[in-house]
């Protein structure tokens, strides 16, 4: 019902469009697109009186309208966005779309419309830990730990068992971070019900390794094997196989675990007994892991909705028992119900009492999938209805993958998901989108950010299940088992090919044919392939109207340069892997392109074409290597997210430390009027860039650079916006030695001030300068202070309330370490707002120690 209001939504904006003088259609045309117009609108009206009767009321007539509308809408749209390219492009003459109206005519409905109660957004924005992890946890440490002398030596395996949803991970998760620092090294992968095998060990590799392996993924699984266990000899290790579903995958990663008797540690999570019991054969531990009890599932249930763990509203005592019981003490369904359950503004016994009978048979007696997917699905259905093609993309994506929230916006936007808000840029939205999704449970956020913003997400394998599900009865995305695709009448709308064939081919059956070149795929309009399946996927060439392609390890014999350039309706191109540079010599014909990742290809230049994007918003490339950009490059005015152009607001790079991929531009060049935020601390710019002083609303500032001259210093104490400022000087150049920060640049709204220097660089603040200063962090090596005094003015700072100095100890002998402290700390509290101070000595390792008293006399007779 969702989906096809959401394409409704699409469409009917791009119909007003076209009527507009920019198309200057004919004047029969515009009188056919006015007619489609009032049908689709007339439709959508009928939509909304039936996604408003109750689903028992809802039959099976309707259903099979709604599922033909959202499909001829696809089919509309397909077409407009056709027109909508020719006539941006080569300025066709327009064509008639009265083959649909006839289609049209009769689907209009009047049902009676029935009120529902009103559903609002998640009120708590993180998700509550889990209750009832700490005493599987320690007796899970128990088993690891037990023993003495030579048994308790010996490689041990726990394989923790229990049904999907209970909390293996989680507890598997915590007892690693609370043991992992008394291994020599460690690692923690996920296996799941279809092992990338491939991927599993360079996983395990990485991160034993600490990274030192930087070609993990050119190696063929043997050779993998092989350096895991040639690193891991003589090593105690700590490993963590996370959600094993067969013997096989065990048998493999076996083979690289060595054991010589140095106390070496692996636990293994899976839902099969059988599993569990084969892993930990020799001398293993199987532990059964319950559901949790009564008590704990209350303090869950209430965490997660009144913020407190044993916290319920008078008159939900009852009604919150029966919830409980028909969660059977298993955490993801209890977290899935109490999100929805926080998300009902009136928190009234009848409501909750309508989420209860909603629940079917629950999970109380029979903890079986159809069981848990009826009450996810439940979860689901309270969804507004702009989240659910945001969900249901995610089962474009593999089990297990780490989905970055900014790739996932991008790609919600250019599906045209995302709803444009007055006042708000898409992305925005965007970010809004993944937000809810993350408070409402359905998705897991990981890696969160200082600031509590999760980068990005995975999806629990059980709520994957329903997805992939809910994707297949509405045609919304088709997942191929291997090379091979089942024949089907449906249209296929948005393809995901997920690889490592060699393992799949064995899944596929006798009524799946070979993804051949000549199948066509004229309605998809997604098409992402991961791994090994890029190899298997039909010519380009095949996909007239794709709006979103991804690809990694394209290689030149997989895609060819024609076929990427006659992709006129794209709105998302993502492409990795080695490939001959002239692949994106036509990307200038993809007029539409908004958003192009190039990150991690080893491009050092441009092509020149990409300067006829005018649409392109989004331009992502690896700052790891000098990038040469074309002349033009400010032409386009529409990019928000790379470049120092036009509407750019924040400019972000990462990688490793490498030369600065801006340094070609030129002096005179104005960089973007409202950049705000610039962080480039991953790349090392020969000297601060002269088009910084156009930058009038630059707030955050981060840059590495060779040399600073107190004329950089002049440009930066004059930028009136500036609050942040991180100033890293690196090992090279001919900095000037003492670099005085005076009157004529003021920085006049700097709050926090970060100075790091590896030369004999030194600041000296004067009166008045920085007046808002409350945070400063500064970094030196001792060894080029030595002899040098801490007069730094620091009591001219007079707002001046946290101060850090980290000490680098590198070279220098313990004296000259205690004696830099010394006057460090003088200096602190001789100021008159009496400042914090943290001392941190760095790479004490390498300090070399004070001559003995004997040695210091033979020197002396000497």
């Amino acid at each position: 019902m969702e989906l096809a209001a959401a394409a409704l939504g699409n469409l009917l904006p791009k119909l007003g469009t076209l009527l507009t003088d920019e198309y200057k259609l004919q004047k029969g045309v515009s009188g056919e697109i006015r007619f489609l117009q009032a049908e689709m609108e007339s439709m959508q009206a009928a939509l909304e009186r039936v996604s408003k009767l109750p689903a028992h009321q809802i039959d099976e007539l309707n259903k099979i309208w709604v599922r033909d509308l959202k499909e001829l809408v696809y089919d509309i749209e397909d077409s407009v966005d056709a027109f909508m390219v020719r006539v941006y492009g080569a300025h066709d003459k327009p064509h008639s779309f009265r083959k649909f109206f006839n289609r049209t005519i009769d689907f209009v409905v009047q049902p009676d419309p029935i009120d529902i109660d009103p559903r609002m957004p998640s009120l708590y924005e993180d998700a509550a830990k889990l209750v009832g992890i700490d005493g599987p946890s320690e007796k899970i440490v128990g088993l690891l730990t037990r023993g003495e002398g030579v048994q308790k030596q010996k490689l041990r395996v726990v394989s923790i068992v229990g049904v999907g949803g209970l909390g293996k991970t989680t507890i598997a998760n915590s007892v690693y971070e609370r043991l992992r620092r008394q291994f020599d090294c460690g690692a923690f992968v996920s296996v799941s019900l279809k092992p990338d095998m491939k991927h599993i060990l360079s996983s395990i590799l990485r991160q034993v390794s600490q990274d030192k392996c930087s070609n993990a993924g050119e190696k063929d699984r043997d050779e993998l094997l092989r350096s895991i266990k040639d690193f891991l000899m003589g090593k105690r290790y700590f490993i963590v196989i996370d959600d094993l579903w067969g013997e096989k995958a065990w048998e493999i990663i076996k083979c690289a675990l060595v054991d010589k008797n140095v106390g070496s540690r692996i636990i293994v999570t899976t839902r099969n007994i059988d599993v569990a019991n084969f892993s930990s054969t020799g001398g293993g531990e199987v532990y059964e892991l319950d559901p949790l009890s009564h008590e704990d599932s209350r303090k869950l249930l209430c965490k997660r909705i009144f913020q407190e763990e044993d916290v319920i509203y008078s008159g939900l005592e009852e009604i919150t028992n029966k919830i409980l019981n028909k969660c059977g003490g298993i955490p993801l369904a209890i977290i899935t119900i109490a999100s929805m359950l926080a998300s009902i503004p009136n928190r009234t016994k009848y409501e909750w009492y309508g989420v209860y009978n909603s629940m079917g048979s629950g999970l109380e007696k029979d903890k079986t999938l159809d069981n848990m997917r009826r009450i996810l699905h439940l979860s689901y259905g309270d969804l507004p209805s702009y989240l659910k093609p945001c969900l249901l993309y995610l089962s474009m994506f593999p089990e297990d993958s780490v989905i970055r929230r900014t790739d996932l916006v991008r790609l919600w936007v250019a599906e045209g998901f995302v709803d444009e808000k007055q006042g708000s840029n898409l992305y925005d939205t965007g970010d809004r989108y993944f937000k809810e999704l993350v408070n409402r449970s359905m998705v897991m956020p990981i890696r969160i950010d200082k600031y509590g913003v999760a980068r990005a997400c995975r999806v629990h394998d059980m709520i994957l299940d329903l997805l992939i599900s809910l994707s297949a009865q509405e045609n919304f995305v088709t997942i191929p088992k291997g090379p091979h695709i089942k024949s089907t009448v449906c249209k296929i709308r948005r393809l995901s090919l997920q690889g490592n064939i060699g393992e799949k081919r064995a899944e596929c059956k006798k009524d799946q044919t070979l993804l051949p070149a000549t199948v066509n795929m004229p309605h998809a309009r997604s098409l992402i392939a991961f791994g090994d399946a890029v190899q298997w996927m039909p010519p380009l060439s095949r996909f007239p109207i794709l709006r979103v392609l991804s690809l990694n390890n394209v290689t030149s014999k997989i895609i060819h340069f024609k076929d990427l350039e006659s992709l006129h309706h794209l709105r998302y191109l993502e492409l990795g892997g080695h490939f001959e540079p002239e692949i994106l010599e036509g990307i200038g014909n993809l007029k539409i392109l908004k958003i192009l990742d190039l990150w991690g290809l080893p491009i050092k230049e441009l092509p020149t074409s990409i300067i006829q994007l005018r649409e392109l918003e989004q331009l992502l490339i690896d700052g790891e290597t000098s990038l040469k950009l074309p002349d033009g490059i400010g032409n386009l005015t529409s990019l928000q997210s790379l470049s120092s152009l036009g509407n750019l607001r924040t400019l972000n790079f990462y990688g490793r430390h490498g030369p600065s991929s801006l340094d070609n531009i030129s002096d005179q060049w104005r960089g973007p009027a409202h950049l705000q935020v610039f962080d480039g601390h991953s790349m090392t710019f020969t000297e601060l860039p002269r088009w910084f002083a156009s930058l009038s609303e630059l707030s955050y500032l981060s840059i590495r650079v060779n040399v600073l001259r107190q004329v950089d210093l002049q440009l930066l104490g004059d930028l009136p916006a500036l609050h942040f400022l991180e100033l890293h000087v690196d090992w090279f150049g001919t900095t000037e030695e003492r670099l005085v920060i005076g009157s004529n640049q003021p920085f006049r709204s700097l709050t926090e001030f970060e100075f790091w220097h590896h030369s004999r660089c030194w600041l000296v603040f004067e009166q008045g300068v920085m007046p808002r200063l409350q945070t400063l962090r500064l970094r030196f090596e001792v060894q080029k202070r030595e002899g040098g005094g801490f007069e730094v003015g620091l009591q001219n700072l007079g707002s001046l309330k946290h101060v850090t100095v980290e000490v680098d100890c590198t070279g220098a002998r313990t004296r000259g370490v205690e004696d830099v402290e010394t006057k460090i700390r003088g200096a602190v509290d001789s100021h008159p707002n009496h400042p914090t101070l943290a001392l941190i000595r760095r790479r004490e390792r390498l300090m070399v120690e004070d001559e003995s008293k004997d040695e210091l006399c033979g020197v002396r007779s000497a």
